[in-house]
């Protein structure tokens, strides 16, 4: 007979997948020794180690990984329910997952503002990552809806672009190389180049469109962080347009004319195939598909 509970399962998969007690009690808002019992009873009732402790390490066990993929499954249908439920009692209601790489934070954070005032009762959780974690995340199927620039076409998703991302390039305003008309990929490789870590969509896209090779040990993890790299004089950055309105605006950093960019993309809406959306989860698709104009 099945005698574990669904708090322990929640408490389980919230461990493993945070690797932390401490991050999965915030999760859970509940106490780190409330989480801490409830992977012992877990444990004890499925009469296996689940977790393997070593410092602040934790990873599952064999058993533990096979537990972990059923609770992933068991959490997906009983969210599912509550989402139908929530429709089914207020179609306008219900609550968003939603994950979005860094570059679109901002518009995001606009389109969500207006979402919210049509549709006041439903409620969201919104993080922003970076483009390894937004994979994992589509992989396990663990958000409602993702944000992020090209997807990998090798994974079973669905993806629907609705905005141009375009890729700059950014320099000091006293830079020597904003007084030419036009520079060179090969005059940007004799400079000190700013960028995404690797992996990261822009690098990606930087480099497969370009051919160039990043000659610095400088990666940064953040849109922010490269912007303000570059203010201080550190190198040139690559960056989306949609993130420096302001500071070209305001003159604290000046666009390199460079060839071969502005580099077009484009952002998407993208999540596994597998996941059925919730309702509120389809209306925000279409909402950010219809309000692309608020970048």
């Amino acid at each position: 007979m099945i005698n574990y509970t669904l708090k322990q399962l929640y408490s389980f998969e919230a461990v493993v997948r945070l690797k932390s007690f401490t991050k999965a009690s915030k999760e859970l808002n509940i106490t780190q020794p409330a989480v801490y019992m409830q992977i012992q009873q877990l444990t004890q009732n499925i009469g296996s180690d689940l977790v393997n402790i070593k410092g602040k390490a934790i990873t599952p066990t064999y058993i533990g990984e096979t537990l972990y993929k059923s609770c992933l499954d068991v959490i997906a249908r009983l969210e599912q329910t509550k989402a139908d439920i929530d429709h089914a009692i207020d179609p306008s209601a219900g609550h968003l997952q939603i994950a979005v790489a860094t570059t679109t934070n901002s518009f995001v954070s606009r389109v969500l503002a207006k979402f919210k005032k049509e549709y006041p009762n439903m409620t969201f959780f919104l993080e922003v990552t970076n483009r390894r974690s937004l994979l994992e995340k589509l992989s396990n199927n663990q958000t409602d809806l993702v944000i992020m620039g090209e997807p990998p076409s090798d994974m079973p998703l669905v993806t629907q672009p609705f905005m141009e991302n375009p890729l700059i390039v950014i320099a000091h305003p006293d830079h020597p190389l904003l007084k030419n008309k036009r520079n060179s990929i090969k005059a940007l490789n004799n400079e000190t180049l700013i960028t995404r870590e690797q992996g990261s969509g822009t690098r990606i896209t930087i480099e497969r469109m370009t051919g160039m090779k990043f000659n610095s040990d400088i990666e940064i993890n953040s849109n922010e962080a490269i912007i303000e790299a570059v203010q201080a004089g550190l190198g040139i950055g690559f960056v989306s347009e949609h993130t420096v309105k302001l500071e070209l605006k305001n003159g604290i950093i000046k666009q390199l004319e460079t060839d071969q960019f502005p580099i077009t993309r484009n952002w998407y809406v993208v999540h596994n195939e597998k996941n059925t959306l919730t309702p509120i989860a389809k209306r925000f698709k279409e909402f950010i598909v219809e309000n692309s104009d608020l970048q």
